[in-house]
Parts: structure tokens; C-alpha cells; sequence
């Protein structure tokens, strides 16, 4: 199923910009990855494929520190023969690959572009249609920064309102699977992000 963008349900993007990090409870990120992320919100609203009816927001993280969405994509590709590459729709960085063009909190534009389902979950019946973001980085071992969590929060936000996504429908990996896995790892502030939403 498949729906196009209207004006009203594009309304709520603006809020990517200062507006939604002054209601963030993590502090911004740098004025350069502000401004790059805004444009790459900015650009969902434009005409172009059909939005799908997506039903869920699932948070995941690569568990791997120096990962970027080329590594991801050619690795997807490769290892599960899926020709769009990558298995995420966002990609949210870490800074810690290729610092200068894809600093920590910058969002990179995945599989959305596609509008077509990623493939991350096991038990997918329990969120369907979902829109998968993958922050870079280990969080079974170490905190996820500010700058990541206000990106993600920015982005979770918009896509609710872009999407119509109530927040009981915004989740993460390892509950949407029943601990089947650690995803987004022991140390992602679950409960504060969803109650920041």
C-alpha cells in the first residue's frame, strides 16, 4: 500500500529544524549537521515515489564503531543478495568513519528513498511495515552520545507525524523480537527516548 505525501502530513518536518531540538532533552548537534540533517528531512516532503503506509519506527545500531552506509550497503548486499543494498531505511553516524563527510548525528537517507521494506527483524508480524534506523555504534558497551540521540529523536519525530505512527508504535529491535537479540544493546536509553517523543 502506498500513499502520497500531502502538505498537511508535511507540516510537522519543520520541526527537525530548531524548533524540535529546543523540545529535545539531549542538547542539539553542531550547527553544520543541524542544517545537513534539516535538508535531508526537508527532502522527504518532496514529490517523487509514493510514500508507503508504514505502520511502526523500529530502532536498531550496527554494533559495529566504525561502520558508514556504503560498508552497510555493500555488505548487504553481498551477504544477503538484496540489490538495494542496505537494510535500513536511516542511518544516523557515529563520526567515528569518515569524520569529515559524515560526522556523529548526521542522518544518511537509506533504503527510504526506495519506499520498500527492509528485512531486520525476526519476527517481523510484530511490527509491521516498519521503518528501520540504525544508529553506528556498540551500545552494549557504551553509552549512545548526546548528538545521536538528539538526531534520533528529530527523526523519529518527524517521521511520526510524516507517517501518522502513533508513538506506541516507535520500539526497538530487541523488543519488537522478544530478546531475541541485544539490538539497539543494553545501554540505549529506551525509556527516556520514547517518553521524549
Amino acid at each position: 500500500m502506498h500513499r502520497r505525501t500531502c502538505l498537511g502530513c508535511l507540516a510537522g518536518l519543520s520541526s527537525f529544524g530548531a524548533a524540535g531540538r529546543a523540545r529535545a532533552a539531549a542538547p542539539a548537534v553542531t550547527p553544520d549537521v543541524a542544517t545537513r540533517n534539516a535538508a535531508v528531512l526537508a527532502g522527504l516532503a518532496e514529490p517523487g515515489p509514493l510514500l508507503r503506509r508504514w505502520q511502526w519506527i523500529v530502532v536498531h545500531h550496527t554494533a559495529a564503531e566504525h561502520a558508514t552506509l556504503p560498508g552497510i550497503d555493500n555488505y548487504h548486499r553481498k551477504h544477503f543478495g538484496d540489490p538495494l543494498g542496505a537494510e535500513y531505511h536511516f542511518v544516523i553516524n557515529n563520526g567515528k568513519k569518515d569524520r569529515a563527510n559524515r560526522p556523529i548525528g548526521l542522518v544518511d537517507i537509506a533504503r527510504w528513498r526506495h519506499q520498500e521494506p527492509a528485512w531486520h527483524l525476526f519476527k517481523p508480524h510484530n511490527a509491521p511495515d516498519s521503518i528501520a534506523i540504525c544508529l553506528v555504534g556498540n551500545f552494549e558497551t557504551r553509552g549512545l552520545p548526546a548528538e545521536m540521540l538528539a538526531s534520533l529523536t528529530d527523526l523519529t519525530r518527524a517521521l511520526m507525524k510524516l507517517c501518522e505512527i502513533p508513538r506506541e508504535r516507535v520500539s526497538t529491535h530487541r523488543v519488537v523480537d522478544e530478546k531475541m537479540t541485544q539490538c539497539p544493546g543494553k545501554l540505549f536509553p529506551r525509556d527516556a527516548f520514547l517518553q521524549s517523543l
